[in-house]
């Protein structure tokens, strides 16, 4: 496995689980010509299967069998992975069961008690509700994955460190979409290592910049501290430079000697969140500290030198802030070279499904003496997983112990469609997607399909936008073709025969 690999090298793939699993993801394996082998397995036969067949991924399956016992078996065999093989073997866990989620939740911890992580898992692949036809697959996650570790493969072979797992400190505490895989393992590592650029993060409240900024940091191998300011919890403009740079006695009113976190963050990162916040006499301070690598204390006539690496973030775009005039345009232009955006939970649906493992398997740690919750029934998942989240992963983790409450009170193990339904009044929290939420999606993802498609005609446009239309209906719905067509006032035979259809080629792995 210390062999150096290109995407022409063959990739050993182990799989472990119920013999329908293992059996469905090799076959997959061997279909998608991934230039992989698999080497399925039963689960108590796994580590015979890994000391003989050296693979380079496992595949681990929680499925609806699990059990303790199972989870027992399982966890030991992970830590002996990792006693042995340190993190030379990429192990992805695939959420195959709703019901039993909490069980792979449980993988990223060390032990029942508190929430010291594991190490054991690297990535999720998460099962989808059935009937929406525009989340990924698992043939298609299981790609992304044989594809994104031969770039993570490569890394290690020139040296750089492996990408930490899941829950580490610096690290995300889970992953399952394609598009959360795509931003970690393929972009963000890039960026760390440009330690000479200034990059910004863009995305909503709650999606997690602020882990994103520290990952930054810690691949970067920057010596110094990771500090971070939010400068809208200062009064005034000026106490946020005094707070960054520092000042000597006397330079307003109030003022004592100090210095900035500037000078704390030396050889290290400085997270500057919520950049908006910032007015524009302070951006040309930063800019002139950008350039020049030396800022004054404030009231200070004295420059000071410094290696300091600035990572900033906002919830607006930059030309949004450009637009409405909040951010200068030449400090604009120099942060747009490295930008990473976090796509809000609705764009990577998968995410909520690695959320709610996650987020179940800690309440359990938090709340010890409540009625353990393994998952969720295919109704709850749905209701769920088809929910526009507008507070993200933050607002997700929130309401899962909210539903776990009123599981508890039920006596029962899994939250059902009548516990979602009451805990957030027959809706959920939030805004529910309308017919203009859904024709705008279809809009954003029809302009995406132009720019990577050839365009025939104005009519191939319309056909696929209608198709659009369907799909985001159909995703808004969660899968309920019936709820779709009321909404679009649509034929319902059309939308199933479409569903259908998608379904079927993409399972087959054909492109439209």
């Amino acid at each position: 496995m210390g062999a150096a690999m290109n995407n022409s090298e063959t990739l050993e793939v182990g799989i472990a689980g119920s013999a329908d699993f293992s059996r469905r993801v090799a076959a997959i394996i061997n279909t998608a010509k991934l230039n992989a082998r698999p080497h399925p397995a039963l689960l108590a036969d796994a580590w015979s299967m890994i000391l003989t067949d050296r693979p380079h991924i496992v595949i681990f399956e929680v499925g609806i069998q699990h059990s303790d016992r199972t989870q027992s078996l399982l966890r030991k065999l992970l830590s002996q992975i990792r006693e042995r093989y340190q993190n030379e073997i990429y192990v992805a866990v695939a959420l195959n069961a709703p019901e039993k989620f909490a069980y792979g939740g449980d993988l990223l911890f060390e032990n029942s008690v508190d929430l010291t992580p594991s190490g054991f898992v690297d990535t999720f692949i998460a099962i989808p509700p059935g009937g929406l036809p525009d989340i990924p697959s698992i043939s298609e996650q299981i790609a992304n994955v044989i594809s994104l570790f031969r770039i993570e493969h490569s890394r290690r072979n020139e040296g750089k460190p492996a990408l930490p797992p899941l829950g580490s400190p610096g690290w995300i505490q889970s992953l399952a979409d394609p598009i959360s895989r795509e931003l970690w393992m393929r972009w963000m590592p890039r960026y760390a290592s440009y330690t000479n650029e200034n990059p910004i993060i863009i995305g909503e409240t709650g999606t997690g910049k602020t882990s994103l900024s520290y990952a930054l940091h810690h691949l970067s191998g920057r010596p110094g501290e990771f500090v971070t300011i939010t400068p809208r919890d200062f009064s005034s403009s000026e106490l946020v430079q005094a707070e960054l740079f520092g000042a000597v006695s006397g330079a307003y009113t109030g003022a004592v000697d100090k210095w900035g976190l500037v000078k704390k963050a030396e050889k290290g990162t400085l997270f500057i969140d919520e950049l908006q916040s910032i007015d524009k006499d302070l951006q040309g301070k930063l800019i002139t500290f950008i350039e020049n690598k030396s800022y004054r204390r404030v009231g200070s006539a004295e420059s000071v030198e410094a290696d300091v690496r600035f990572v900033f973030a906002s919830n607006r775009t930059l030309y949004d802030m450009m637009k409405s005039d909040v951010l200068r345009d030449d400090f604009a232009y120099r942060l747009e070279r490295v930008q990473l955006e976090v796509l809000p939970l609705k764009r990577r649906r998968l995410d909520i499904s690695a959320g709610l493992a996650y987020g179940l398997a800690k309440l359990q740690r938090q709340r010890p003496q409540a009625l353990p919750v393994y998952g969720v029934n295919s109704t709850a998942y749905r209701m769920l997983f088809s929910h526009s989240w507008p507070g993200n992963l933050r607002q997700l983790e929130n309401n899962v112990a909210k539903l776990c409450e009123h599981a508890d009170m039920h006596g029962t193990q899994t939250i059902d469609g009548n516990i979602v339904a009451k805990v957030f009044q027959s809706r959920l929290s939030g805004d529910t997607l309308t017919i203009t939420d859904v024709v705008a999606s279809a809009a954003e993802r029809l302009s995406k399909h132009s720019l990577t498609n050839r365009v025939s005609s104005v009519q191939d446009s319309v056909e696929k936008f209608v198709e659009f239309v369907r799909v985001s209906a159909l995703e808004a719905t969660g899968g309920d073709v019936e709820k779709a067509a009321e909404m679009l006032e649509d034929d319902e035979k059309v939308l199933k025969i479409m569903s259908v259809s998608i379904l079927a080629k993409k399972e087959l792995g054909l492109k439209e």
